[in-house]
C-alpha cells in the first residue's frame, strides 16, 4: 500500500482494476472512468485476452506482461492507451504480479487517467519506469545471441525517420543483405537488432561484431572460424557466421575489414559457402548479413577501404539513417528516454523536462549524435537534486555552454589546415589528394600526442585499429 500511496500521490481515485494470468486472460476488470471502459459489457470483457481489448498493446509494451516476466511492480506514466471502441486517452499505470510461493501466476493492473493539469506549462512530462524495470536491467533476461531492441524502439517523429521505420519490414522479410550507412552513434544497431527481430529469423541467433574491434591478424578467424592445426596450438572452433546460422549477422564499421578478407566475405553473401581458416572442407551456412558504415560508402570505395562488388552486393536493400542534426524534431523524445534509463541509473525521480532545456537542446548540432545527447543527459542528471522532480537547464549548464562554443569555433574553422606543399604536385587523382590530406592530418595528430596512438585516435574520432591500419598504409613513421 505504501508503494501505490507513494506513486500516485496527489494524482486522485484509482480509474480502474484489471487482473490477468499467465496466458493474458482477463480474470477480472473494475472501470471507475467511462473512458477506461471498452463497448462490451464487464461480463463479456471477462475471460477475453487482454490484447484484444487493449489495441496498442503487445507483450513488449505491456507493463502486465512486463511485472509478471520480471517478478516486480512495473510503473508508467503517461502511456498511450487504445481501448477498442474508445479514443486514445494517457494512463499512468502501476502493475503487480501476483504470486503463489515463488512462482508468478498472474498480475494486476492499477490505472489512472492523466489529465491537462497534471504538468506545469513550462515542463514536458516524461514516461517513467521504475528502478527495477529498465531496459538496461532486462538485458540480463536475453540470451547473449539474441537482440532486445525492436521497431518500437526506433524513435521516429521526423517524415525521414518515419519512412526508414515503415522500410524495415520490408529489410526484415527477405535473406538479402542490408546495408546501413550512418554517422557514429546516429543508431545503427538498433535498427539492425530491430531487422532481426520484424524478420522471420527472430528465434534464431543475432550476432554483432564490430570489424574495427579486432586486429587484422585474428578477424579471419573469429568470422569464419578455424581448423585444428591451422597454426600452431590452433583447436578446431567455430566462426561467427557459424554461431549465427540461421539468423542474422551483424557485421559493424565493415570498411575496416581488410580487403583480401572482403573478397571471402562476398562468397558467403552469394552462396553462403566458405572454408575455416586452415581447413580444406567447404561449409554452408544460411545467414541474413547486416553490414554498417560510418562513413559515405562511395568514399570508402575511393579510398580503398571498400570493394565496389561488395558494396553493390550489400546495398541491394540499403538504410540511411539521417545525423541528429537533421532530425531535431526527435530529440525531445530521446531526451525523455535517456531521463527515464538513468533515473534508475542514478536513483532519480525526474517526471518533467524544462521546455528551455529542450529548446537549447535543439540549437545545437550534436556532432555526436546520440551518444554526444546521451553524455549531457547523464551530466545533468548526475547533479540534479535528488528531490527534485523537473530537469531543468540549469543542471547542464556548466556543460552545455563549452558545446555550443565548440560549435561556433568549428564553424569559424575551415574543413583542414593543410599547406599547400602537403599536396601533391602535378596532376593527380582525388584518391591522392584524399590520402594526402589524410597524412597530414595523421601526422599533426601523433605530433601533438607525443607518438601516443591511442589519444591521437581519440584526437582524430576515430578506432585506434583503424588508425593503425592508416598508418601503416600511408606509411607514416611514428
Amino acid at each position: 500500500m505504501r508503494l501505490i500511496e507513494e506513486l500516485f500521490q496527489g494524482k486522485g481515485y484509482i480509474d480502474g482494476i484489471t487482473i490477468i494470468n499467465l496466458d493474458g486472460e482477463i480474470l477480472f476488470t473494475a472501470k471507475f472512468n467511462e473512458k477506461l471502459n471498452p463497448d462490451v459489457m464487464q461480463d463479456d470483457t471477462v475471460g477475453k485476452n487482454f490484447f484484444e481489448i487493449y489495441q496498442n498493446l503487445n507483450p513488449g509494451t505491456s507493463t502486465t506482461i512486463k511485472a509478471m516476466e520480471c517478478g516486480v511492480p512495473v510503473y508508467v506514466e503517461d502511456q498511450l492507451l487504445k481501448i477498442k471502441g474508445k479514443e486514445s486517452i494517457r494512463i499512468t499505470s502501476l502493475s503487480i504480479p501476483i504470486k503463489r510461493g515463488e512462482r508468478t501466476v498472474g498480475a494486476i493492473d492499477l490505472s489512472l487517467q492523466e489529465t491537462e493539469s497534471d504538468a506545469a506549462p513550462d515542463v514536458v512530462p516524461v514516461q517513467l519506469s521504475t528502478s527495477d524495470f529498465s531496459k538496461d536491467n532486462t538485458k540480463k533476461l536475453f540470451n547473449q545471441d539474441t537482440a532486445h531492441f525492436t521497431i518500437d524502439d526506433i524513435i521516429a517523429n521526423e517524415k525521414k525517420m518515419r519512412q526508414l521505420k515503415s522500410y524495415v519490414p520490408v529489410v526484415a522479410n527477405c535473406s538479402l543483405p542490408v546495408l546501413i550507412y550512418g554517422e557514429t552513434g546516429t543508431g545503427k544497431e538498433v535498427f539492425a537488432q530491430a531487422i532481426h527481430n520484424s524478420s522471420p529469423r527472430r528465434n534464431m541467433p543475432f550476432v554483432a561484431q564490430n570489424c574495427a574491434a579486432l586486429p587484422e591478424t585474428l578477424l579471419e578467424s573469429i568470422l569464419f572460424g578455424t581448423a585444428k592445426g591451422a597454426f600452431t596450438g590452433a583447436a578446431e572452433n567455430k566462426g561467427l557466421f557459424e554461431l549465427a546460422d540461421g539468423g542474422t549477422l551483424f557485421l559493424d564499421e565493415i570498411n575496416s575489414m581488410p580487403i583480401l578478407l572482403q573478397s571471402k566475405l562476398l562468397r558467403v553473401l552469394q552462396d553462403g559457402c566458405f572454408r575455416a581458416l586452415g581447413s580444406r572442407y567447404v561449409k554452408s551456412v544460411d545467414v541474413k548479413v547486416i553490414a554498417a558504415i560510418n562513413v559515405d560508402p562511395l568514399l570508402a570505395i575511393e579510398k580503398g577501404q571498400l570493394r565496389q562488388d561488395i558494396y553493390y552486393r550489400l546495398s541491394m536493400m540499403s538504410i540511411n539513417i539521417p545525423p541528429l542534426r537533421d532530425r531535431k524534431g526527435d530529440i525531445h523524445s530521446f531526451i525523455k528516454l535517456y531521463v527515464n534509463k538513468h533515473n534508475a541509473t542514478f536513483q532519480k525521480q525526474i517526471r518533467y523536462i524544462s521546455k528551455n532545456l529542450i529548446a537549447a537542446m535543439e540549437s545545437y548540432d550534436w556532432p555526436g549524435n546520440l551518444r554526444e545527447l546521451e553524455h549531457i543527459i547523464v551530466y545533468g542528471m548526475s547533479r540534479v537534486d535528488s528531490m527534485e522532480t523537473v530537469l531543468k537547464l540549469k543542471d547542464i549548464q556548466d556543460k552545455f555552454p563549452q558545446l555550443l562554443r565548440k560549435q561556433t569555433e568549428a564553424a569559424q574553422q575551415p574543413v583542414c589546415m593543410l599547406r599547400q606543399t602537403d599536396l601533391p604536385v602535378g596532376p593527380c587523382s582525388l584518391r591522392q589528394i584524399m590520402q594526402e590530406i589524410e597524412r597530414s592530418l595523421i601526422s599533426e595528430a601523433l605530433e601533438a600526442t607525443g607518438g601516443n596512438v591511442a589519444k591521437a585516435a581519440r584526437r582524430l574520432q576515430i578506432p585506434r585499429q583503424t588508425l593503425n591500419r592508416k598508418i601503416q598504409q600511408l606509411e607514416i613513421k611514428i
